[in-house]
This record gives C-alpha cells, sequence and structure tokens, in this order.
C-alpha cells in the first residue's frame, strides 16, 4: 500500500457566501472529481489518496461536514472516503463508499454533527480515498464527490 498526497487545486475550493451558509449551513465546499485520483499514478490494488484541502485558522471549529457523491465513482472494486485532519484524520466524516451517489453524512441525507473537532492551532485538512481489493485510483472511469464543511474561524466570533 502506498498514499499519493496532493494538493487540492484552487480553483475546485469555494468559500461558500454569506447567503449560501445561512442557506445550507457550511461555509466552505471542496470538489474532487476522479480525474484527479487517476492523475496521481496510484496503481495499487490497497493505495490511498490523500488530498490536502487546505488549513484551519489558528482557533478553529468544525460543527458540521457532509460530502455528496454527484456521480458515482467507477472503474474500481471498493473504494472510501473519510475526511478530517492531519491530526484525526476521520474526525469529520468516517469511512464511506463513494461507488454509489447520494448524500454522505449521518443516518440518511443529514449532515454529520462533528464533535470535538476543534483547536488552538492551524492544522491540514483532509480527505482522503482508499482503495481495496480489485482495481486502483488510476483505473477510475467516473465519479466526483462535493465535500462541505462548516468550518469557523473562533477568534472572529462576537
Amino acid at each position: 500500500m502506498a498514499d499519493f498526497p496532493v494538493t487540492i487545486n484552487d480553483d475546485r475550493v469555494s468559500p461558500l457566501s454569506n447567503q449560501e451558509k445561512a442557506n445550507i449551513g457550511f461555509s466552505h465546499k471542496f470538489s474532487i472529481p476522479y480525474t484527479d485520483l487517476t492523475a496521481t499514478g496510484a496503481t495499487g490494488a490497497t493505495d490511498t489518496v490523500t488530498f490536502t484541502l487546505g488549513s484551519t485558522p489558528t482557533k478553529w471549529f468544525v460543527e458540521k461536514a457532509m460530502a455528496n457523491v454527484t456521480t458515482a465513482f467507477a472503474g474500481t472494486t471498493a473504494l472510501t472516503l473519510i475526511v478530517g485532519t492531519t491530526s484525526d484524520t476521520d474526525g469529520f466524516l468516517t469511512s464511506t463508499s463513494v461507488l454509489t451517489a447520494g448524500i454522505i453524512g449521518n443516518a440518511g441525507f443529514d449532515p454529520a454533527t462533528v464533535t470535538s473537532c476543534s483547536g488552538t492551532s492551524s492544522v491540514g485538512l483532509r480527505a482522503v480515498f482508499t482503495n481495496a481489493t480489485g482495481g486502483s485510483p488510476s483505473a477510475l472511469t467516473a465519479g466526483n464527490v462535493n465535500i462541505y464543511l462548516n468550518l469557523q474561524d473562533a477568534a472572529q466570533l462576537p
């Protein structure tokens, strides 16, 4: 098993507007298409691809997280996603298959309420795809996931 690190392209990161935050409750959106995974050259059946999504502010908290698999990933027999930080890689979303389109959160379609995800020093945000059994990340032929976080700067609280 090898890990292939990737820093997400700036054009795939969207800080959401105040109106969008008020409507959907998330502050950031990160889009990851299958082509970003295939470009890594990860050919092993148990390879991982770790995306650096950015960094948190110094005083931060994340109160909820969600992923929307808008197009199911195809071309491998098992591919999962976790989302968290450098210090807690699945702190926001635990391991869930991305081979089916739909919402990843708590039971059903509820965004995951994140507990104990805060800090007083900046950490990196991570999304990790893990391939298992047959195929590899380089063999993907379809897929897209949008990750939503409500990341807040605690220093900005009134």
